[in-house]
């Protein structure tokens, strides 16, 4: 079949592109394991591609460079943190403009879209949006309909132009506002400042290629010949490759979900639900039924959790005790302790969650200005503030950022460790963080002492010299900032502050990726065996699982017996990735 590229020559268009409206059903005869076994593949891939430092005009800059597992999905540098924030370039002369911020549960983040949610971003007539991932959300997860003029590129079906095989075809599940977040920074001349058709012939020199073909049934094909609709083979292989690394960060490698809180809430649950049994501690249920002679309303899974303190559950109590907006008959849970509606922001659904949701991730979504001041350590490479979803959409008010996640933002390989936060990365604590939103509006302003004379002429006004002197700098965009009841004057006491700090430690994921083997200087002596060897050679054609001993082809195109290879769950315990692998 042919179709027109625009350019007024023909292209070759697969069925597999025409029927992509019906993948669901052409999907119903596949079986679960082909399904499952290509995810992996692409998974695989996704995550070497990840850790791939050669990906950068330096060789040492990879996505985890500014997305470090053991500090929660973000800057890993310790001494960046405390000083500059923004992560220097591949390019040394270069440097970024924000706090990288988490990737761990970004696959979470919705398209970007209208919505009913956050701050008084929006002038008057103009759509409030939710979803897009990086703080401004111009990773949309979609096509750029509006259009909108700071829009991200995008990852769309292009990607399975000549693909056919219907398992291939169900990767449409990763077109995503993550896998738009993917495609953006090794081509970034501020940050891995790798062209793509670089990315593609490095990737095709690696140790790790043939993960491409066993994922997308294709070698990776490097040509500047015009595949479709315009784009090269190489803006098509670049693409997958990026689509790889989303998928890669919809795994539990990356959202694992064992923090504590996720812990706590699940010893609980298997002592009435068998589906939760590996997490069965009969202590645990004793414990329970203990509390509920004395509380008849404790429930399993609910909060107080007893594996919990009780100043880990007084921090989940004030968390929670929202009553936003202000109107009558709008009560808090509890009425003895500070209204702080921290779920309000931090909540996928604040008018019904209670913080024992199994996959709760923490954030509305939605764009909000809390009045964080400006950091006067961060490079400005522009020399222009940055506007925040102003340069999105180019007609928003400026200042608004997308909620985070509050999951893993106080993780760190050590107490020592300085993180930063905000999008600018003014707080160096998470108890600063707190401390702020509880008093923000309650201080004196430091820009006021500083012109008094209370604060030495020529200070800057940084977190620090905030601490020392009791003050708050003024907001970066004061206009329109969220209002005290809900950043500003909560009310809370010190030790209610530290209760909430200790709550939030609590969800801190037990789980940290690993660097691939295969990527390591010194891989294992089992993963260099499996490479010597070529035993991925022998791995079972994914995709077209029927169950039958029927002939399949390796990569690379030799036939072989199915009875013979190996499975991709078996590959990938070679590697020793079978820690994460198949556990979605």
């Amino acid at each position: 079949m042919v179709s027109s590229n625009g350019e007024g020559g023909p292209q070759r268009l697969s069925k597999g592109w025409i029927f992509a409206g019906i993948i669901s059903l052409a999907c119903v005869g596949q079986s679960a394991l082909a399904q499952d076994s290509k995810d992996i593949a692409l998974k695989l891939l996704g995550k070497h591609v990840f850790f791939d430092k050669s990906l950068s005009s330096s060789g040492e800059m990879g996505c985890v460079s500014c997305h470090e597992p053991a500090t929660g999905g973000t800057g890993g540098d310790s001494l960046v943190n405390e000083g500059q924030v923004a992560i220097t370039g591949a390019d040394p002369s270069t440097v970024g403009r924000r706090r990288p911020n988490t990737n761990t549960y970004s696959s979470f983040v919705e398209p970007f879209l209208p919505c009913n949610r956050g701050g008084p971003s929006t002038p008057p007539g103009e759509i409030q949006y939710c979803g897009g991932n990086f703080w401004d959300g111009r990773a949309l997860g979609r096509e750029n309909i509006e259009p909108l003029s700071g829009a991200a590129p995008h990852i769309g079906m292009e990607v399975f132009w000549d693909s056919e095989n219907p398992v291939v075809l169900g990767y449409q599940k990763y077109i995503s506002a993550i896998t738009d977040q993917a495609i953006n920074p090794i081509p970034s001349l501020v940050e891995q400042n790798l062209p793509r058709d670089q990315v593609c012939l490095t990737v095709q020199a690696s140790n790790y290629a043939w993960l491409y073909e066993l994922a997308w049934d294709t070698p990776l094909n490097c040509s500047n010949v015009i595949a479709y609709n315009g784009e090269r083979h190489l803006d098509i292989a670049f693409k997958r490759l990026m689509m790889a690394v989303g998928a890669y960060q919809h795994s539990y490698d990356i959202n694992s979900f064992t923090s504590k809180r996720d812990l706590a809430i699940r010893s609980e649950l298997a002592c009435v639900d068998s589906n939760f049994g590996e997490y069965l501690n009969p202590s645990v249920c004793d414990q329970v039924e203990q509390l509920r002679l004395t509380d008849p309303s404790k429930q399993y899974g609910k909060f107080p959790l007893v594996l919990f303190t009780a100043e880990e559950n007084l921090g989940h109590d004030l968390f929670y005790n929202e009553a936003f907006p202000p109107i009558p008959g709008n009560v808090p849970p509890r009425a003895d302790l500070p209204v702080t509606n921290c779920s309000f922001c931090h909540s996928d659904d604040p008018d019904n969650d209670d913080g024992a949701e199994l996959f709760q991730t923490y954030s509305d979504q939605a764009f909000h200005n809390i009045g964080v001041p400006p950091n006067p350590d961060i490079p400005k490479p522009t020399g222009l503030d940055d506007l925040g979803l102003t340069e999105t959409t180019g007609v928003h008010r400026p200042g608004f950022t997308r909620t985070q996640t509050v999951r893993n933002v106080d993780k760190r390989p050590s107490p020592e460790f300085v993180k930063a936060y905000m999008h600018n990365g003014f707080f160096k604590s998470l108890k600063s963080v707190v401390h702020f939103y509880n008093t923000r509006d309650t201080k004196p302003s430091c820009n006021v002492m500083l012109t008094n004379g209370d604060i030495p002429a020529g200070t800057e006004l940084t977190e620090a010299v905030a601490l020392a002197y009791d003050c708050w700098p003024e907001p970066e965009f004061d206009a329109f900032k969220t209002p005290s009841i809900l950043a500003g004057g909560l009310g809370m006491t010190p030790e209610q502050e530290d209760a909430l700090v200790v709550y939030m430690q609590t969800l801190t994921d037990l789980h940290s990726a690993d660097v691939p083997e295969l990527l390591k200087a010194r891989p294992s002596r089992q993963a260099q065996t499996f490479m010597d060897l070529r035993l991925y050679e022998t791995i079972c054609s994914l995709g077209e699982e029927n169950g039958s001993n029927s002939e399949q082809r390796s990569i690379g195109g030799g036939p072989r017996s199915r009875a013979s290879c190996m499975t991709i769950k078996e590959a990938a315990g070679r590697l020793h990735e079978n820690k994460w692998v198949g556990k979605e």
